[in-house]
């Protein structure tokens, strides 16, 4: 008898780029119909904790006030917030230092504190579905490969020194041992693990804002880097079957991600899901996501025979599951 085919399978949408000069009236009518489209919108911790402060906090803290500012422009009738990306962020946490009651009741103040916040819109989520949720993931790993991405970031910021800036002419020899080291831990070259920390050795500021690596190894938050290099992939796999189904008579033809991380926000934007493909297994569900990565700008100070070398190390490892990475 055939085994059945339990996979799912979703795709990004085909997309054209233009270049034109618009005058002030045609930009605006963009914007205009930018903003009709029914869109999804994530938020991480960060993105959830704004819609708590009060008007006095807002005026002394002028970038939470842009954030808060920027979800009140979303707040329409069309628009949905999800709360899911926050609560993978907040129950993969490895450090244990709350209990399960306590943190159900801070996710319940969460979801009160958005549903009170959006006017217009509404939540995503029912909080049964969120609760429901935690419960079966508290306890169990979300990536199973996590001690060894941690153990690559502390390497990053113990062994490799990436909060200095390193000579130009010793950036390759230690870009080859960041990648063994990867090798080491067996993670994807490919992974954007890999790529965000290859980032900060050439030079990309937003990658070191995400990192925020410590001259004091015990000052390091590793965790809290990991959380938003993973919401890279989290989000990407959602937002991939959202908009297929979105395309497919679904509610959302857009989703987008949103946090007030000046670092995270513009390092996500070098990453464009392809495809992601989902598959039941005895040992729990495999995930196989592809992106284009725009490599030359992730790694913003790399020369060109440099980044030819670059490219090649990185494309060493077959992956199905990792970045495919143009020239």
């Amino acid at each position: 008898m055939k085994e059945q085919d339990t996979s799912q399978e979703f795709h990004s949408r085909q997309q054209i780029t233009l270049q034109m000069s618009l005058t002030r009236e045609q930009y605006s009518a963009f914007a205009e119909w930018s903003a009709s489209i029914p869109t999804l919108y994530f938020l991480d911790i960060c993105g959830v904790s704004a819609t708590k402060l009060s008007d006095a906090a807002l005026e002394k803290n002028p970038r939470k006030s842009r954030l808060v500012a920027h979800l009140r422009e979303l707040d329409k009738p069309q628009n949905c917030f999800s709360y899911l990306c926050a609560l993978m962020e907040k129950v993969s946490d490895s450090r244990g230092k709350i209990t399960d009651a306590k943190l159900e009741e801070q996710i319940l103040c969460d979801l009160s504190a958005l549903k009170a916040f959006f006017k217009n819109s509404s939540v995503y989520e029912s909080d049964e579905f969120i609760i429901t949720f935690l419960r079966e993931l508290r306890g169990v790993a979300i990536e199973v490969k996590r001690p060894n991405y941690l153990a690559l970031l502390e390497a990053a910021n113990n062994r490799f020194a990436l909060k200095d800036p390193t000579s130009p002419k010793f950036r390759f020899e230690k870009a080859k041992q960041i990648i063994n080291e990867a090798d080491t831990l067996e993670i994807s070259r490919q992974h954007p693990i890999v790529m965000i920390t290859l980032a900060c050795l050439y030079g990309n500021s937003d990658a070191k804002k995400l990192m925020k690596f410590k001259a004091d190894p015990e000052k390091f938050e590793a965790e809290n880097a990991l959380a938003d290099i993973m919401a890279i992939s989290r989000f990407s796999q959602i937002k991939l079957q959202i908009e297929y189904d979105g395309r497919h008579g679904g509610r959302f033809l857009r989703s987008d991600f949103i946090t007030d991380d000046d670092g995270f926000g513009e390092i996500i934007k070098y990453y464009k899901p392809n495809v992601v493909k989902h598959k039941d297994t005895a040992d729990g569900r495999e995930t196989q996501l592809s992106f284009d990565v725009d490599l030359k700008r992730i790694l913003t100070e790399i020369k060109a025979d440099e980044y030819e070398q670059i490219l090649d190390l990185l494309n060493q490892v077959p992956d199905m599951s990792s970045s495919e990475f143009g020239r």
